[in-house]
């Protein structure tokens, strides 16, 4: 797992480290850089623009420390960019892991409804456009124990199916739960049923990645939903359900989501007035002040997230 990551010029991450837990949240308003820091995380394949936005008479760099203390960097300067802006449709390889070792996860709500092509997916695609095809892809067993999660956390369904469409297609289904010859199509169910469907499968994805990035998971769900969720994303990084423990990042301006994250998981990101460079802020949960202000807020992380002490709230 990735103990600390350290940008230096890339994007609005001028010079930004971060230390990683194996659940993190990043929380901070739009354009506060979690975007960046979720971005620097993947597979090292960037769009030339990304590289326009400072002076390049300094270098880029990104450096990842591992648990184990062993370190990985790339470090390039103007002279390894395109020699004008015109080629900004060019990409810039600087090498990476394999690609199955980091998923970078956006979830888009219309395409997690979408029909499939049949054929095998064992991992879902940044946007959830194959999540048909990934659980079909699951064995039986597994696709057995997804539907009863998904409807332990969403009772008003009895099962999850597959139904074929037309030649070479087919779709999800879900099955009512008081009416068990009524299937409702994923136009028919709630944003919050598919995104749960999505987060479920993931522990079951083979190979297991190392890390998953996600954006905004909170969308759509109950709060109830959000614990659960929150709880579900943490045992895979202990490793408590899947193969194998999976480091997993958020990134989120939910002040709700935080009042089921442990404090020592977030990082609040924020932007400076006069340079417009990230800062990060930890909460300093081993020292008297933050015991008293934790339990001023009644243990509200996201009260005092809104308070604007820990940054990372607009215009505070």
């Amino acid at each position: 797992m990735i103990r600390k990551v350290h940008f230096k010029n890339f994007r609005c991450l001028r010079d930004v480290e971060l230390t990683l837990e194996p659940l993190t949240v990043l929380v901070g308003p739009n354009s506060s850089g979690k975007t960046s820091v979720l971005e620097g995380l993947r597979p090292l394949s960037y769009d030339v623009p990304d590289f326009w936005r400072h002076d390049l008479t300094q270098h880029i760099s990104i450096e990842w420390r591992y648990q184990d203390d062993t370190t990985r960097k790339i470090t390039f300067g103007r002279s390894e960019l395109p020699n004008s802006i015109n080629a900004k449709r060019r990409q810039i390889q600087l090498g990476s892991h394999p690609t199955h070792k980091v998923q970078s996860l956006s979830l888009d709500l219309p395409t997690l409804r979408s029909e499939n092509t049949l054929m095998v997916a064992s991992r879902l695609n940044r946007t959830g456009d194959n999540l048909t095809n990934v659980f079909a892809s699951l064995t039986r067993q597994q696709q057995s124990a997804v539907a009863k999660e998904l409807c332990r956390l969403v009772p008003m369904f009895s099962d999850v199916d597959l139904q074929p469409t037309m030649e070479g297609r087919h779709r999800l289904r879900f099955q009512d739960r008081w009416n068990p010859d009524l299937w409702l199509a994923p136009k028919q169910v709630s944003d919050g049923t598919m995104l749960l469907l999505a987060f479920i499968v993931l522990q079951h994805q083979d190979p297991t990645p190392e890390l998953i990035t996600i954006e905004e998971p909170e969308r759509a769900l109950h709060p109830y939903l959000l614990d659960e969720l929150i709880q579900m994303l943490r045992k895979m990084s202990t490793g408590e359900i899947g193969k194998k423990a999976v480091q997993v990042v958020l990134a989120t301006h939910s002040a709700e989501l935080l009042e089921y994250v442990r404090p020592e998981e977030v990082r609040f990101l924020t932007r400076s007035h006069e340079d417009g460079s990230v800062r990060v802020n930890q909460a300093a949960t081993d020292t008297p002040n933050w015991r008293r202000v934790y339990e001023t807020y009644n243990q509200s992380l996201g009260g005092i997230w809104l308070s604007g002490g820990l940054g990372g709230v607009p215009g505070a």
